[in-house]
């Protein structure tokens, strides 16, 4: 839902991440994000190790590449019903896109939601290293986002109001882009 889904989703081949985030659905089986993070590090674990992040222990996959070290890539798992603080992670409203990829169907958030989550993550990550990246991802996100959607309906949060007003404080250029796609009356009165 982050960095990977940017990439595939722009195109944008130089875009790196070093995590991937993915949300989960949980159906009649109850995996949830607990369980599933356990039993990849239980039954798979040639493939994962567990690390510490934000005090929890996540899985990392253990990237082998010909002639390299093992390269850790950390998964931060989520789902909604683990995290109902979050609506965000709700996969049943949300607008998602489906990829083929060397064969594989991969599902992802479509670029309206991923827009919207890095509005408020650049806001949210000010002063630090991922900012930047965040508005790039903007940059990427923006052509691809279809305005109308649910996403992009700014006027009930003040929290996005406000991570979008910083943003075009700070990137007037986005102004007019950001204000065919987002609706929000505060910022942009449409």
């Amino acid at each position: 839902m982050g960095g990977a889904a940017t990439c595939l989703l722009s195109g944008d081949q130089t875009r790196r991440t070093e995590d991937i985030d993915f949300v989960i659905h949980v159906d009649h089986r109850m995996i949830t994000a607990d369980r599933l993070t356990t039993q990849l590090l239980t039954f798979f674990p040639s493939d994962f190790e567990g690390v510490s992040k934000f005090g929890h222990t996540i899985p990392a996959y253990k990237l082998r590449r010909p002639g390299g070290p093992v390269q850790l890539v950390e998964l931060e798992v989520f789902d909604y019903r683990s995290w109902p603080q979050r609506p965000q992670y709700n996969i049943q409203v949300a607008t998602r896109k489906t990829l083929s990829i060397n064969g594989r169907v991969v599902k992802l958030f479509g670029p309206e939601w991923i827009l919207r989550e890095k509005i408020l993550s650049q806001y949210q990550r000010q002063g630090g290293t991922k900012e930047e990246t965040d508005i790039r991802d903007i940059m990427n996100m923006i052509p691809l986002a279809v305005p109308g959607r649910p996403e992009l309906d700014f006027n009930q949060s003040q929290e996005l109001q406000t991570a979008l007003a910083n943003l075009v404080q700070k990137r007037p250029a986005l102004a007019q882009a950001l204000k065919a796609k987002v609706k929000c009356s505060t910022i942009f009165q449409n």
